[in-house]
């Protein structure tokens, strides 16, 4: 609202009377102890945030990035690929060395596992190729809780093991779940002969598995439901086509004589009345 003008000018008196101003709003002055809000509009959002306005900002949010595609995000020192794809969020990246996937319902989610993954390299260490493979070996036996073990061995150093009272507690932290998971996922593929890493195994496995934990028996589970659906695919016998094929005519009515034509029509009179007869009967 502009300030209010003072107006003056040759004859004007203000205590004479006055000048009309209705006409004149920006010559106006402003009612004193008056709200601007009117009530006869709705009453106004002092909630900061507003209502769905979250809901609205992850829509977009997942909209513009299913859209743009993939973004990077660093971890530490690592670097992650983070998209959004059928109503997931999907992180793909690097930590020492060996590849790990996390998916999440939701953005916040996704970024909370990933945090937790960076704190945890300073209580869980990663192995080395030796160590790699000496788990690898042992899971190539069958055992494979003898090379879960060895392998937590391996990467939990005896300073965050004596945190725990009980050995199992530390599978059942939730602070290392993910850690779990990994460890499990990696026993399981060396301790199964018959099984074999692809793209298609992976998005079947996270869409399997969901939100469960881990374990070599669900994975199990899952790589025989993959194998059937996979031999279904590629052992499926094609379409048959079930309308049968029109005879063939060898010979065009216009190719014949006169005398073939005179025969052909004789000797489909005669059929005719046979069958004729024949009904009759």
């Amino acid at each position: 609202m502009t300030a209010t003008k003072e107006i003056t000018g040759l004859g004007y008196d203000e205590n004479f009377g006055g000048i009309d101003l209705s006409g004149c709003p920006s010559a106006q002055g402003m009612p004193k102890d008056q709200s601007f809000i009117d009530d006869r509009f709705a009453p106004m959002d002092t909630t900061g945030s507003g209502h769905g306005s979250a809901g609205l900002k992850k829509f977009i949010a997942e909209q513009t990035a299913e859209q743009q595609g993939s973004s990077v995000v660093h971890v530490g020192d690592n670097e992650f690929r983070v998209s959004f794809q059928d109503g997931q969020w999907h992180a793909d990246g690097g930590v020492g060395g060996k590849r790990h996937r996390y998916s999440a319902p939701d953005q916040n989610a996704l970024f909370s596992k990933l945090m937790k993954l960076a704190a945890r390299r300073d209580t869980i260490r990663e192995l080395t190729e030796p160590e790699l493979l000496a788990v690898a070996r042992i899971a190539a036996t069958g055992n494979r809780p003898a090379a879960i073990n060895q392998y937590l061995k391996f990467a939990i150093p005896n300073s965050f093991a004596d945190k725990y009272d009980d050995p199992n507690e530390v599978v059942n932290d939730p602070s290392i779940r993910g850690f779990m998971d990994g460890v499990c996922e990696y026993v399981w593929h060396h301790s199964r002969l018959d099984a074999s890493d692809s793209e298609d195994w992976q998005d079947y496995k996270a869409q399997f598995i969901g939100q469960r934990p881990v374990s070599c028996a669900l994975l199990d589970f899952a790589w025989e439901e993959f194998s059937n659906k996979r031999n279904r695919l590629v052992f499926a016998e094609p379409p048959r086509d079930t309308q049968e094929a029109a005879p063939v005519v060898t010979e065009r009515l216009d190719d014949l004589s006169d005398d073939a034509v005179d025969k052909l029509m004789t000797s489909t009179k005669r059929e005719y009345v046979r069958s004729a007869l024949a009904g009759r009967r």
